[in-house]
């Protein structure tokens, strides 16, 4: 017998509730931080936030070689034991920078994560950093447990992604429910599949943006990306090295 999946409402999509919801917060779906992460990009890259600051906006997927990445202060533990922690496979979040201009000319990047408990919201790289891996400044740490940071340009994540989410659905259950809306398959259909209805797609290049090997990436240990969160950074994150 086949499996069944649900595929959403296709009255909705997902660049219809980014534009409609009136937070970041009201986006946030219970462990589908990759999506999440999408329409939190999207909702701003789409519309007038207000801020005069010109924002380049990026997509950060957190995750090691082993895929095991301790991160305290997420939303799916309780806020009040700072003490507890979640071991993810992979996390996915948004970053943003700007140049900014005291002295002389430099980047400064913030974090925009629906899934923490760290305020503010957006909040300064180096705070989100040390509040969400507290842990890595413990000499006995095993290192491979130790995030890795691959950052994606928002606007081609936003183009190329596509996930029918059944990493998320085993023996005909989803293991948390999903959005409600049909599964983004945006990045699918351009390669040659627009004939199709996008709830009718398959497949997914989830784990390609997962991993942290491959040609053309940019990605960033811990220690790098704290190197970046000074206030002396100059480098954009299109700078790999």
């Amino acid at each position: 017998m086949n499996e069944q999946r649900p595929t959403g409402r296709p009255s909705l999509s997902a660049e219809s509730t980014a534009l409609q919801s009136p937070s970041d917060h009201d986006l946030r779906v219970a462990c589908y931080c990759e999506e999440n992460a999408w329409r939190v990009a999207y909702r701003h890259l789409h519309s007038n936030s207000g801020d005069n600051r010109d924002w380049k906006y990026y997509i950060v997927f957190i995750s090691n070689n082993h895929k095991a990445c301790p991160m305290f202060m997420q939303r799916a533990i309780p806020k009040d034991d700072p003490r507890e922690y979640v071991c993810w496979d992979y996390h996915v979040i948004v970053m943003r920078s700007a140049v900014q201009y005291n002295i002389e000319r430099t980047i400064v990047s913030e974090i925009l994560d629906v899934d923490t408990w760290v305020t503010p919201y957006p909040t300064p790289l180096s705070k989100y950093l040390d509040e969400s891996f507290p842990h890595a400044t413990d000499p006995n740490l095993n290192k491979q447990y130790l995030p890795l940071f691959n950052v994606v340009r928002a606007e081609d994540f936003i183009k190329d992604f596509y996930s029918d989410r059944m990493h998320m659905f085993k023996n005909g259950e989803w293991n948390s429910p999903p959005p409600e809306y049909p599964p983004i398959m945006n990045g699918l259909k351009m390669d040659g599949n627009d004939s199709q209805e996008r709830h009718e797609l398959t497949g997914s290049n989830l784990d390609s943006y997962i991993s942290m090997s491959g040609e053309g990436k940019c990605v960033f240990t811990l220690a790098e990306m704290y190197e970046r969160s000074t206030d002396s950074n100059k480098k954009e994150w299109t700078e790999c090295s």
